[in-house]
């Protein structure tokens, strides 16, 4: 089951535990990003993300994103639950 971050998870074959290699990350929807950044302190970084950011956001384009904004991939990673 994946987490809510950006954090990867092992799909599993049969129950038999994590496989090697296959790996597969959750993009957040819109949404979540909105709450997010609104729950960290930053509404009007909130309110620009609701009107730029397609529904569900690519790692890749919120990390494009964030970095015109002033947030880095560290940051980023930290807000989803993970660690840099």
């Amino acid at each position: 089951m994946p987490s809510r971050g950006p954090l990867a998870w092992h799909l599993r074959r049969g129950g038999a535990g994590p496989r090697r290699g296959l790996v597969m990350a959750m993009q957040p929807s819109r949404q979540h990003v909105v709450d997010m950044l609104r729950r960290l302190g930053f509404p009007e970084l909130a309110d620009k993300a609701s009107r730029d950011l397609p529904d569900p956001v690519g790692w890749d384009r919120l990390e494009a994103w964030g970095m015109q904004h002033g947030v880095s991939h560290d940051d980023l990673i930290s807000w989803f639950g993970g660690s840099p």
